[in-house]
């Protein structure tokens, strides 16, 4: 039987409690059946590390999936795949688990295009010292993150494609900002990455492509000179 899954708000609320999150949606279910998705072809090792985020996630991460809500407005295209879903992450598991939909509006039964959700996830990171971003260059997280975050603000860079590969490279890049929160926006990959920053005693959220959603409702900021960011390049 399907789990009772948090919604977005309550999931939310966790994370400003200081938990970490990795969320598993359509690709990473690929992923943990062993095949490959958009961004990773099929990877046997990281198919093994995303099985054991499942099994064994670090009890600081939530462990993320698709709610199954009847008020959510993909609900039954989401709904084809409960049974897959469900040789993972099963009621009996006695887990409590939360919704992946945080960072997808066109999914979430709460509304989440709103300014109340904008101020309620962003103040996660807001004005807090030592921020890193995961991410690509052109990230929409990356644009939000540097003009809501504090002047510490810290961008690792990954590649679009398999970035799984140089995910110890990325951790270790990360570890060494030593950094208050991490968000994370690489694709399968950030869900491992949420997992082990988790082990390290480290906030670390799995947010995807939430950049759009932060971009339509960020309030115009206007910085008068560019933040100073060192790069794993530096």
């Amino acid at each position: 039987m399907y789990p009772h899954v948090k919604g977005e708000f309550d999931t939310v609320h966790s994370l400003r409690e200081g938990k970490s999150i990795a969320r598993f949606g359509d690709g990473e279910l690929k992923i943990l059946d062993g095949k490959g998705y958009s961004r990773e072809p099929v990877n046997l090792a990281l198919t093994a590390e995303m099985r054991r985020v499942v099994r064994n996630p670090h009890p600081d991460c939530l462990v993320a999936i698709p709610t199954m809500n009847p008020a959510g407005p993909k609900y039954k295209s989401w709904l084809r795949h409960e049974a897959r879903f469900i040789n993972y992450f099963r009621r009996k598991d006695g887990r409590q688990y939360h919704s992946a939909f945080i960072t997808r509006p066109d999914s979430a039964a709460d509304r989440l295009e709103s300014g109340e959700y904008f101020h309620l996830i962003s103040g996660i990171w807001a004005k807090r010292e030592r921020v890193v971003v995961v991410s690509e260059p052109s990230s929409k997280l990356l644009t939000c993150a540097r003009a809501t975050s504090g002047p510490g603000m810290v961008h690792v860079e990954c590649p679009s494609y398999q970035a799984y590969a140089v995910i110890d490279f990325l951790e270790e890049q990360v570890i060494a900002e030593r950094p208050s929160v991490v968000l994370i926006s690489c694709g399968p990959t950030a869900t491992c990455l949420a997992n082990r920053l988790s082990a390290r005693g480290i906030q670390a959220l799995d947010l995807g492509s939430i950049g759009g959603l932060l971009m339509r409702w960020m309030p115009k900021v206007e910085l008068t000179k560019p933040q100073k960011e060192r790069h794993e390049t530096d």
